[in-house]
């Protein structure tokens, strides 16, 4: 198949069955790999959509400036659309952004523009878009996809990215994915549940992330939680919500390269962990996992042996619990923290704890 430009091969990703990964009661996990799209993350699609509906209402002009903030893979997928379509692209960075994003996203061109003084709470999300409003405030011309609260990121994956799961699977009892932006756990929920009523949603964050109004505390996994919540995250189709520990999510993504010969990031780590607990207590359901990205942005950091032990992860090197598929499958029984049911109204959400 030969395609006009690279752009064209955003989507249509991969869905794969764990066969060493899995719990043995009948229970099925599935994992969309996202990182088969050009730009390596699912952030390809909702950067894409987001880009096309400013070009057509004029917010995006030809030859224009695309900025946004970032820690890594919509600044990767900006970068890239930036290339194809011949838009300069600033994007706003810290010191935590993984070495191999940077130099991913300055080789298509783009513009790195660093903050280097984080909040009270050591971190650089709130900084970055203080930076990034400023920046619009100088140039009004700038867009800003601002992915936190733009209703086209979960729009992207209502429209295209569930269509594919839905072609693709003829049911499943439940969805499991992170939590940054919101906008795809959000627009996935919302188009398979109107095609299945009974899925489950289980969104997964890390411990500390104040996402879903807990106090914040710091971690380690990236490209997972905040320090707020964005609007693009809807309370209302949230089953349950199931915080995952540094040493859980990075554990998991690296006995699943061992075992699956399948890199994914941090945060894919964190859902994989939460659908074994899923799957421990609800034997014969079938599990879809998204994998938001792959585990080349880590090569240096997560899945380096030195880099765990300096950020108090030995944990993951050191207990064996940790360290073979068997193992991690016993651990996802009695997880760091257990999965919290969400009960909606038209104007309140109560968290209860849910024991499975």
């Amino acid at each position: 198949m030969i395609h006009d430009d690279v752009l064209s091969l955003i989507g249509e990703t991969p869905i794969v069955r764990l066969r060493r990964l899995k719990v043995e009661n009948r229970s099925e996990i599935l994992v969309k790999l996202e990182a088969y799209n050009p730009g390596r993350s699912i952030k390809d699609r909702s950067a894409l959509f987001m880009v096309e509906q400013a070009e057509r209402d004029g917010r995006l002009l030809p030859g224009g400036t695309i900025i946004e903030s970032t820690s890594g893979n919509l600044g990767k997928a900006l970068a890239l659309i930036g290339a194809v379509r011949g838009y300069r692209v600033v994007l706003v960075v810290d010191p935590k952004v993984p070495r191999s994003v940077l130099q991913f996203a300055a080789g298509l061109g783009a513009t790195l523009d660093f903050v280097t003084i984080p909040d009270q709470h050591g971190g650089y999300q709130g900084p970055r878009i203080e930076r990034v409003k400023a920046l619009c405030a100088e140039d009004p011309s700038l867009f800003w996809p601002d992915q936190y609260n733009n209703p086209d990121n979960p729009r992207a994956h209502a429209s295209v990215t569930a269509t594919e799961i839905l072609a693709d699977l003829d049911f499943v009892d439940a969805l499991v994915a992170t939590v940054s932006t919101g906008g795809h756990v959000t627009g996935l929920s919302r188009t398979l549940k109107q095609h299945l009523p009974q899925l489950v949603t289980v969104a997964v964050d890390a411990i500390g992330s104040s996402t879903f109004g807990h106090p914040f505390s710091t971690y380690k996994m990236r490209g997972i939680g905040l320090a707020w919540k964005p609007n693009n995250l809807d309370h209302s189709l949230i089953d349950r919500f199931h915080p995952i520990a540094d040493h859980e999510g990075i554990a998991t993504s690296r006995v699943l390269v061992r075992h699956e010969g399948i890199y994914v990031g941090e945060s894919s780590g964190a859902a994989i962990f939460a659908a074994l607990h899923y799957a421990h207590h609800h034997p014969g359901h079938r599990v879809l996992v998204v994998a938001a990205d792959d585990g080349v942005n880590y090569l240096g950091e997560s899945f380096d042996t030195d880099w765990l032990r300096r950020h108090g992860l030995g944990q993951v090197l050191d207990d064996s619990a940790l360290c073979d598929p068997s193992g991690l499958v016993r651990a996802a029984i009695t997880p760091t923290h257990q999965p919290m049911l969400f009960e909606t109204s038209a104007s309140t959400i109560s968290r209860t704890n849910f024991a499975p």
